[in-house]
């Protein structure tokens, strides 16, 4: 299990790739984010786009997938407080595969809390061809880790 202690400035974790297929895009679009270039190819053909392509909130989903299921669900995660620049770079259409990442930027011990720890992340994914299509910056609590009752030395690290 990953605490607080295990997050090294500098740090990079590759979270996987997804292939997104015109039955992902639509089927998000119709529930979340209707927009006829995400729902309807022939609509999606006469806009500035000029074919279908996911919401950006549908890559923000998928790449949050991966970030779980590659770095969080096994860790001392205790929740975030929320992302910060949130940028769709470059549509992403039908049998992209997006590759995520995530960098650490900062790791500082919770000013208030001791048993927890403060973990800034640039989460970014690119498409096949290497083209960056989503990035966003996210602040997470981790739970530290203990040693025989007593606490690993604190990392403080900024970038």
């Amino acid at each position: 299990m990953r605490h607080f202690e295990h997050f090294r400035v500098g740090g990079t974790y590759e979270l996987g790739a997804t292939r997104l297929t015109s039955e992902d895009i639509m089927g998000y679009a119709r529930v979340w984010d209707p927009m006829p270039f995400h729902l309807d190819p022939e609509a999606a053909a006469r806009s500035p786009f000029g074919g279908l392509v996911a919401s950006g909130w549908h890559t923000g989903a998928v790449v949050m997938g991966q970030f779980v299921r590659a770095l969080l669900a096994d860790s001392a995660c205790q929740g975030s407080y929320g992302m910060d620049e949130v940028r769709f770079l470059r549509p992403v259409r039908p049998g992209d595969e997006l590759h995520g990442r995530a960098t650490v930027e900062e790791a500082a011990p919770h000013p208030r809390r001791p048993d927890t720890g403060t973990v800034r992340f640039v989460v970014e994914a690119d498409n096949q061809e290497g083209e960056p299509v989503y990035r966003m910056r996210t602040r997470l609590l981790f739970g530290r880790a203990e040693t025989s009752g007593t606490r690993h030395e604190d990392a403080v690290t900024r970038r």
